[in-house]
């Protein structure tokens, strides 16, 4: 009976797979519905199946062995309106002729966003957005533009959960995860060409994780053919942008090219201080040798200068009257100066070849190398005041009730002396009154100067992939991926403000061990040499200086297969990944623990995922997915002190992710639905974070371990067409993300290693931070014949969270006060929830074809109309405590929260022609 049901089996298996081979097919040309000029480069998918095809130079595409029955073909290509169109195949070829219509709406959002938030501390790394891709799916579509105001994470997930490619190479930043989105701002038009999946489907260049993958293909032969000149206006981040981009086509001897040329300039309208000085610049150029072989070469960069905005509190936002009041700058000869100021250019070059060994097997090979230097600067200071406008001690709330508080209240409501802001003229007065000291030669010393703290990356990637579609329509692919990331770390010095060196030693440690001269010298092999602590100039290192090392390798594989109605996809990837930190200086704390390599930190990864896809028409279709990952942890959670030190954080292990999502999808004509629900886990994460501890009196690390999260959620979405060019859209995004257990902390001081505080932070149940867990949106768009659109969209967002200070949720801080009134325990231990918030946005534009080969046109959006200054997008606590001063029994004053706001009415205007 066995014999007989297998020999069954496999008869059945070879009809199906017969019957698949002697098939029909289908061909077809793609034309522009306004200039009906032939569109190449279409991703045509045929489903089910998922066979893919593209349109050549000439529009045409071609699937054969197309076994008989009902299909979908889908039709994708920039700059275009996507079409899905049903098709019947039988034993014979079906020609098709195909009109595709142009995209009117012109994204509105522009990449600067994601490039903005700075990743100097844990507050601002929580400020990033996951995604500024904008995929073909309905949800994520709108999530993209509408949401990125509120700095919207899809599912919850950091955007290091997001993997993001360019030609097959990773460029999720080696040391965060983090996207790193400002080596390619500014160059819309050269990366516009992008490849999205969502959520946990698996990717063409690798299996991805729990945000999805999204691969920008900058190939020459894959951009459209022509010159794209555009100008914006705007308010919201700069002022200016021109950008002017040419793609010359695959031409007759092989050869194709492009580049593409930015700048933006220009101040901010809402927050004083903030500024771009940026330019872009992009060049690629490809080979096709013959129909086989393809080689190319990708070159660019995007050397920027922009000051930056500080969060504040809100005392200080209610003196100025404006929740914009920026703490960073200051008058000086007649101009704003940011002392904050983000400095960087990092050039990325890519090599790629393509070997298509067969119409079905194909071989990509790709290297990159990512180089130059990344600064952020930011005021220091030695044995004076601080120079910070907002300092705790200079506000009205450290003198409560006495004529100290009441006369700065007088003086920052009035700006009195320009209180509000950076004194820079005190800072050069006091540096250069400063006596001369003969030890270290003549001139002054200085005592406030301005750093640069740079992450410089040389990082280099290599990668390889392979693919075989089989004529069954299953298909296998894999690849090997290998990194080598060595990032240095350092401060600089970049401005003495009026004096003529700085002496470099550590100045916690010399005023907690004075009589130790060794203890605080950063530079024991110059100090060893000459008998004093070195000068630093302009220009030169000072304080710290190591290499972060990371060293990825992974191979993955992955088989897509269908059984009948049923599509399914298994993928795998092992790993294996290395850090260590190499100390370039030796430091006077820790003589033998500074210099040279630490411990080498090893881990073994991998992941495992799989896709189920059933398809119960060309209109239903249901999606499930499910992974297991293990991955390491980011450098700067592994080192409790790289500045300092070689010592591995206590606790540290690998971080372990589990996800599941289901899926209904809608899709019929142009109206199209989407019903998910998503549960995930992480267990093991780690994290870091250093500070001055007024309670300890010194510089301390709080090293954070098994720190564990929950996320689950439903998104629904769906885009209804009402009548003539008409269509209401909607999206809704409900989650719950909330940390289920409370971690492991040690809290160790800097200058010497000790432990101050160790055991429980008390995070069980309390949410995650920086993202709205509720964001809804229902707008409504309209398209003309004429080519004229415009659009209303109404956001709704709540259950948004203060990033939370992890020492107010210990044992440490607890007094006898706060045992006996469970309402003083719950006010420092409690969590701020935002104001629910409502943002009405816009949209209006309009193409004009001029002879069938011209484009000329504009897109305005105005965000905010009801011009609402007070939505709060983000913000932290400070970790820093005070003791009560004042009280009999000791009790602790926690620092006022900083916060972020929304900006009010802005708008984003694009001219652009295209030819």
């Amino acid at each position: 009976m066995k014999f007989k049901t297998l020999l069954f089996l496999l008869m059945s298996l070879l009809a199906v797979t017969g019957f698949a081979q002697t098939g029909g097919g289908i061909k077809g040309t793609v034309i522009s519905r306004t200039t009906r000029a032939k569109i190449d480069n279409v991703k045509i998918t045929l489903v089910p199946g998922d066979r893919t095809a593209s349109t050549d130079d000439k529009g045409e595409f071609f699937f054969e062995n197309v076994a008989p029955g009902e299909y979908e073909l889908r039709f994708e290509t920039a700059e275009f309106e996507d079409l899905t169109l049903p098709v019947r195949v039988g034993k014979n070829m079906r020609e098709m002729r195909v009109i595709m219509v142009p995209a009117n709406r012109q994204p509105v959002l522009d990449d600067a966003i994601f490039a903005e938030f700075d990743t100097e501390t844990m507050e601002d790394a929580q400020s990033l957005p996951t995604s500024l891709s904008a995929s073909k799916d309905v949800f994520n579509n709108i999530a993209s533009y509408q949401f990125s105001e509120m700095r919207f994470n899809v599912r919850g997930y950091d955007s290091q959960f997001s993997d993001v490619y360019m030609n097959g190479i990773q460029l999720n930043d080696a040391m965060t995860g983090y996207t790193p989105w400002s080596l390619w701002s500014g160059l819309n038009d050269a990366t516009r060409n992008q490849e999205v999946t969502t959520g946990l489907e698996m990717g063409e260049m690798g299996i991805g994780g729990i945000g999805g993958v999204t691969n920008i293909n900058t190939r020459p032969s894959q951009m459209r053919k022509g010159l794209r000149a555009s100008l914006v206006s705007t308010n919201s981040m700069y002022r200016f942008r021109g950008m002017l981009t040419y793609s010359s086509g695959v031409q007759d001897n092989g050869w194709s090219y492009a580049f593409s040329v930015s700048t933006r300039q220009g101040n901010n309208a809402y927050v004083n201080g903030v500024y771009y000085n940026a330019y872009g610049y992009f060049a690629a150029v490809e080979k096709q040798f013959n129909p086989q072989h393809r080689l190319s070469l990708t070159v660019l960069g995007a050397p920027t200068e922009r000051g930056a905005q500080q969060a504040s509190t809100q005392e200080a936002y209610d003196l100025v009257g404006n929740n914009y009041y920026n703490p960073n700058w200051g008058w000086q000869n007649g101009k704003r100066r940011n002392a904050r100021v983000r400095d960087y250019h990092e050039p990325l070059a890519m090599l790629n070849y393509t070997f298509d060994i067969t119409d079905r097997t194909q071989l990509n090979v790709a290297t990159s190398l990512r180089f130059g230097q990344n600064g952020y600067s930011a005021l220091t200071w030695y044995g004076g005041p601080d120079p910070r406008p907002d300092y705790y001690r200079y506000l009205p709330s450290y003198y409560p009730n006495t004529s100290t508080g009441a006369w700065l209240q007088e003086a920052w409501m009035a700006n009195t002396d320009n209180i509000r802001y950076i004194n820079w003229d005190n800072l050069y007065m006091i540096n250069r009154n400063q006596p001369v000291n003969e030890a270290y030669g003549d001139g002054h010393r200085s005592i406030n100067m301005i750093e640069e703290r740079h992450t410089d990356q040389l990082d280099w990637n290599f990668y390889t992939q392979f693919s075989h579609l089989f004529k069954n329509s299953s298909k296998l692919n894999g690849g090997i991926n290998v990194r080598r990331n060595r990032t240095e770390y350092y401060s600089e010095v970049k401005d003495l403000l009026g004096g003529d060196y700085w002496v470099d030693i550590d100045k916690f440690a010399e005023r907690d061990l004075g009589i130790d001269i060794i203890s605080y010298q950063n530079n024991m092999d110059y100090y060893e040499q000459y008998g004093r602590a070195p000068i630093a100039r302009v220009g030169d290192k000072y304080s710290y200086d190591y290499y972060a090392n990371v060293f990825n390798g992974r191979g993955w594989l992955q088989y897509d297969f269908s059984l009948n109605n049923l599509q399914i996809g298994l993928g795998a990837e092992l790993g294996y990944a290395a850090l260590w930190r190499h100390g370039i200086w030796r430091k006077g704390l820790f003589y033998e623990n500074s210099k040279g390599d630490s411990d080498l930190l090893d881990y073994l990864t991998y992941k495992v995922k799989a896709n189920f896809r059933y398809v119960l028409s060309s209109a239903h279709n249901f999606e499930a997915n499910i992974v297991y990952m293990q991955d390491a942890p980011s450098f700067q959670s592994a080192f409790v002190s790289p500045r300092t030190r070689n010592d591995v954080t206590p606790g540290v292990k690998a971080e372990k992710i589990f996800g599941v999502d289901a899926s209904y999808n809608f899709r019929m004509g142009d109206f199209k639905a989407r019903v998910s629900g998503y549960y995930t886990t992480f267990t093991d994460q780690t994290k870091v974070i250093s500070y001055y501890d007024d309670v300890e009196a010194t510089y301390s690390n709080f090293a954070m371990s098994g720190i564990n999260k929950q996320h689950f959620g439903l998104e629904v979405a769906a885009s209804i067409p009402l009548y003539e060019g008409l269509s209401l859209k909607g999206a809704l995004s409900w989650g719950q993300y909330i940390y289920s257990n409370n971690p492991n902390y040690v809290q160790i001081q800097d200058n010497s290693a000790a432990i101050i505080n160790q055991g429980k932070v008390y995070w069980k149940n309390k949410r995650v931070e920086s993202t709205p867990q509720t964001a809804a949106n229902i707008g409504l768009s309209y398209r003309s014949r004429n080519n004229i659109f415009a659009s209303l969209d109404l956001n709704y967002y709540n259950n948004m969270y203060l990033s939370m200070s992890p020492l107010y949720r210990t044992d440490a801080v607890l007094t006898k006060p706060m045992l006996e009134n469970p309402a003083m325990l719950e006010d420092i231990r409690g969590q701020e929830k935002f104001d629910a918030a409502y943002v009405l946005n816009a949209s209006i534009g309009k193409n004009w074809y001029i002879n069938r080969s011209y484009t000329l046109g504009f897109s305005l959006s105005v965000d905010n109309l009801l011009n609402n200054q007070n939505i709060k997008t983000g913000g932290y606590e400070q970790i820093r405590l005070l003791k009560n001063k004042e009280a009999s029994t000791l009790t602790y004053q926690p620092f006022d929260s900083k916060y972020f706001y929304m900006f009010g009415t802005n708008y984003y205007l694009n001219l652009y022609f295209r030819f």
